[in-house]
């Protein structure tokens, strides 16, 4: 993932974790690219150019079962 990137990954039950990466797109927009883990390397299921993304979330950070607040 770039600097400017945005990473979201979860693991669903009884299923290979997942991911949605958000890359700038040169010319417009974003590139959204869903993987799968499978052991140590993550694979593409799809990809496609996006011309907007937002992102809702409280003022905090969360990681597994822990989280801090944001200022």
């Amino acid at each position: 993932m770039s600097q400017d990137g945005l990473s979201l990954s979860w693991a669903p039950p009884n299923a290979r974790r997942r991911r949605i990466t958000f890359e700038p797109w040169p010319s417009e927009g974003w590139e959204r690219i869903e993987e799968e883990q499978h052991g140590d390397e993550w694979q593409i299921v799809s990809r496609e150019i996006v011309t907007d993304v937002d992102l809702e979330a409280p003022a905090a950070i969360m990681q597994g079962s822990q989280s801090w607040l944001g200022p």
